[in-house]
């Protein structure tokens, strides 16, 4: 995938790292206080901000697939989930954040939307 795409992921990792040392430091009510607001407003930007990052990640690897038992997966969703994973069980070890299963689940089916959507994108491209 070109250079730029490549620019744009880590740019988007370095906001996406920022927002949770905001969180573990508390320091996120002005970024969050219009999200809180809204019905499920947490879920959907843990589902967003998430699939975002899949997309990007796999976009910037060209959707490249890696095979575990019998099965082809999206190695940036791999790498991503991964990530998000670690992040959401470390909560259970900062002072005021919480671990949710509910954030993790949403968090996966952002991973998994938006991976696909990389997948079809890249596909229809490299078919022009």
């Amino acid at each position: 995938m070109s250079a730029r795409i490549k620019i744009i992921t880590v740019i988007y990792i370095f906001i996406l790292t920022g927002i949770v040392v905001l969180a573990d430091v508390r320091q996120t009510q002005f970024l969050f206080n219009f999200i809180r607001s809204l019905p499920f407003g947490d879920k959907i930007g843990h589902f967003f901000l998430m699939g975002i990052f899949s997309l990007l990640v796999n976009l910037a690897l060209s959707a490249k697939t890696i095979r575990l038992w019998k099965f082809k997966y999206l190695l940036g969703s791999l790498i991503v989930s991964a990530i998000v994973t670690l992040e959401e069980f470390s909560q259970i070890f900062v002072s005021g954040r919480t671990f949710d299963a509910g954030d993790l689940t949403v968090d996966f089916a952002g991973i998994v939307i938006f991976g696909e959507i990389a997948r079809f994108l890249l596909g229809r491209f490299n078919r022009s």
